[in-house]
């Protein structure tokens, strides 16, 4: 059975029925028409629409997010190099983690009206959708992973470029506001560059907290929480910065204080040789 076969054969199926027009709008927001349909329903899908159900053989976006994470980097990345010829590594990874940001990409779908089409559970409806921002964020991730799959990297670039390129922050070259990008730099500057690994999760797959640790030459520096990986490794790289940072400060009020002891020790010794009486010099 061809592909085209298979996608028509699933059209007609009641989960395909149900979502015939919210999928024939992600196509018309993404300009793009999928061969096989099931892979863009399966990009829209919140985890919460099959928790609790084992019959259910809708899946989640979760395994298409992670994929579209490292396409969405190596994207941006290409685009930094080639549109910005001038800037040094360091300046093309502040654009980059600006550019990819969860704030930015919850943003960005948002705006293309991301909300409208996710798939979401009863459960999750049931909570006021706490976790929209960061299910905004992996449904794009997500529907750039399927573009790949389906189309090929070149129809994924075309999608992100017409929708993210247009939002790279150039300030963002000189103003490493991102928490992650500064503790690199930071260590960076002494021949050390900072892993993150998770390790801890917790949660119903709808609501999931992560718990993540940054390191540096294999020793933990801090752990940081959040409802996606990023998040938590946003935290765990902000506390990081400040635990630093507050030890910089201790080592330099340190060392005032030594060298205004040392200062004082002076004084006092210059004081007791000039105090010392004419005569006793003398002898």
């Amino acid at each position: 059975m061809s592909r085209q076969e298979k996608s028509r054969g699933e059209a007609s199926t009641p989960q395909f029925v149900q979502y015939a027009e919210r999928l024939t709008r992600a196509e018309q927001m993404l300009d793009y028409e999928f061969r096989d349909r099931e892979l863009l329903l399966l990009a829209l899908t919140h985890p919460s629409a099959s928790e609790g159900n084992r019959q259910s053989a809708m899946g989640s976006y979760e395994r298409l997010e992670f994929l579209g994470d490292a396409i969405l980097g190596a994207i941006i990345s290409r685009e930094l190099y080639d549109r910005y010829p001038n800037l040094d590594e360091g300046a093309l990874t502040r654009l980059k983690v600006s550019a990819v940001a969860g704030q930015t990409l919850a943003r960005l779908a948002g705006e293309l009206g991301l909300e409208k089409l996710v798939v979401f559970g009863s459960s999750e409806r049931g909570t006021g959708k706490r976790g929209l921002q960061s299910a905004l964020e992996n449904v794009y991730e997500a529907l750039v992973a399927a573009l790949a799959i389906d189309g090929g990297t070149e129809a994924a670039e075309r999608f992100v470029l017409r929708t993210l390129a247009p939002m790279i922050n150039t300030r963002a070259a000189r103003e490493p506001e991102n928490p992650k990008s500064m503790l690199q730099e930071m260590l960076q500057a002494e021949g050390v560059t900072p892993t993150y690994e998770i390790i801890d999760t917790d949660g119903p797959p709808h609501n999931r907290q992560f718990t993540a640790r940054v390191l540096a030459d294999e020793q933990a520096l801090a752990a940081g929480s959040g409802h996606s990986k990023k998040d938590a490794e946003m935290q765990a790289a902000t506390r990081a910065l400040e635990s630093l940072k507050a030890g910089e400060r201790a080592t330099d009020r340190r060392a005032t204080e030594a060298g205004e002891s040392d200062a004082a020790a002076r004084d006092e010794t210059n004081l007791a040789h000039n105090d010392r009486p004419a005569s006793a010099e003398k002898r």
